[in-house]
């Protein structure tokens, strides 16, 4: 079975910074250093260098196509070192934005822009962390060698959307391509459907109907919104004689911002979204019509004639044009959950992912999606201070409306 061809589209631009990052101090005895977000982390073993030397790690726009997260800058760049060192990724916060753990691969982006796989990664699934050892530096990032895209969708009662099992990572070998991914130089491309000699069967759990024929599929929500909102969707594939599971979850969602702290009842709020001009900001938030009443309120980075769609990971420490911010003011105002949080030692943007679709409906702009927030830092606003950190979830659709200039 040949491989399916990369064309010139695997070629990606360099990401953008997000911020500084870090910088540690790393010598002949070794040593481990992280990043800002906790998400990664570079171990060197001993005699890795000769002498004490500068590593920095420095989060970028993940410009790979089937990136997850940021990618991470580590510096020096294009630095040789005498013994391999770990890149680790921690991908438990990501899991909700992830299809199938044992699609997730390691890539670094070559001269030529490509983000390529080195292969022979170890995914530790109990701790969720996956590695591979390196001798160079580059950018890397965590990305899925497949998906069954959507990941993650909001729809409305009775609205339907096409599913499609899709391939990212395309090894250089007759072989079987799929997984586990043990070649080195696997590039990633424009995706391709999965083949059909790998798709074992579609499984709907939850409200609505599902019809899957080969690697595609569509789902239907019921007319009427259900007790239960969410509906998993499963593609089992059989590849080398191993099950992989790959994952869609879909939420139905009727107009307005739904939310729920710790697991605790869902409550919905009545809300808009606007874009200023002259300004490269988004907002979405609630209509506060009491005083019993939360503030809720989004943001997240506008770009000209560009739509807001996408994934985005919560970014309140780096720069100011890459925020992406939740915050959630109780009524009395005395307290506020915010998109970071003190781990004890500092603090550190949230885990979790804020997805955002524009839409449009008999003439009127929605945005619609969901949000995840990990560790959402309860904040004493009186003094500043963390009193505890929270599990937060959402859905939302809301009604767009562009403020003008007066």
């Amino acid at each position: 079975m040949e491989p399916p061809e990369m064309n010139t589209s695997s070629i990606r631009p360099v990401g953008e910074p997000v911020s500084d990052g870090v910088i540690g101090l790393i010598g002949p005895n070794g040593g481990v250093l992280q990043s800002e977000d906790g998400r990664l982390e570079v171990e060197f073993p001993a005699g890795a260098v000769t002498e004490e030397t500068e590593i920095g790690i420095e989060p970028l726009k993940n410009t790979a196509l089937s990136g997850i997260g940021f990618s991470y800058r580590l510096t020096p760049h294009g630095k040789t070192f005498q013994k391999k060192v770990t890149l680790r990724f921690h991908y438990k916060t990501d899991e909700r934005r992830i299809a199938g753990n044992e699609a997730l691969e390691i890539a670094y982006q070559n001269d030529k822009g490509i983000w390529t796989c080195i292969g022979n990664s170890k995914n530790d699934k109990i701790n969720k962390t996956i590695n591979v050892q390196t001798s160079h530096f580059s950018d890397w990032a965590l990305v899925t060698s497949m998906e069954l895209s959507p990941v993650v969708k909001t729809v409305g009662p009775g609205e339907s959307i096409s599913l499609k099992a899709l391939q990212y990572v395309f090894p250089a070998s007759k072989d079987d391509f799929l997984v586990p991914l043990m070649l080195p130089e696997a590039g990633t491309g424009e995706p391709l459907g999965l083949q059909k000699e790998y798709i074992k069967k579609w499984t709907l759990d939850g409200p609505g109907k599902l019809t899957g024929t080969g690697n595609t599929a569509v789902y239907t929500a019921p007319s009427t919104p259900p007790p239960n909102k969410t509906a998993t969707i499963t593609l089992e594939l059989n590849v080398q004689g191993k099950q992989v599971l790959l994952i869609s979850t879909i939420y139905i969602i009727t107009e307005g911002i739904e939310i729920s702290i710790d697991g605790g009842a869902w409550k919905t709020y009545p809300g808009i979204a606007t874009s200023v001009p002259e300004t490269d900001i988004y907002s979405l938030a609630n209509l506060r019509i009491s005083a019993g009443e939360p503030q809720i309120t989004f943001m997240w980075p506008k770009k000209k004639g560009v739509k807001p769609d996408g994934i985005y990971p919560w970014s309140m420490l780096g720069e100011t044009e890459n925020h992406v911010i939740f915050e959630y003011t109780e009524p009395d105002f005395q307290k506020m959950y915010v998109s970071v949080f003190n781990d004890g030692l500092q603090t550190r943007d949230s885990g979790g992912f804020f997805s955002v679709d524009e839409k449009e409906e008999a003439g009127q702009k929605f945005f619609t999606g969901m949000f995840g927030i990990d560790q959402a830092g309860l904040i004493d606003n009186a003094t500043g201070d963390q009193i505890k950190v929270s599990s937060i979830m959402g859905l939302f659709k809301v009604r767009y409306s562009e403020v003008k200039n007066r």
